[in-house]
């Protein structure tokens, strides 16, 4: 168990065995999972890391990606909700 302590903005931060064990850099994102009283921190895959990986006539476009993942996201715990309420 590791313990950190509350900045008066409600942040803390991430102990370094702890990132990384998740392999999270400066500047990721990482995901709070609610599971009861639990709250599980999971990382966000690095998208840009893919980039160039795919071959495709489209450009690239940092706004449309990110808004593609936060519907993703968003419909994902839509469906969460639905199956914690039923």
């Amino acid at each position: 168990m590791i313990a950190t302590t509350i900045t008066q903005k409600g942040q803390v931060t991430i102990p370094a065995r702890i990132r990384e064990k998740l392999n999270v850099k400066t500047g990721q994102k990482v995901v709070f999972e609610e599971h009861g009283n639990d709250v599980i921190v999971r990382a966000v895959a690095d998208f840009l890391s893919l980039m160039g990986s795919l071959k495709s006539g489209r450009k690239y476009n940092k706004r449309e990606a990110d808004r593609a993942v936060g519907k993703y996201l968003a419909k994902q715990y839509r469906k969460k909700i639905l199956r914690e309420q039923s």
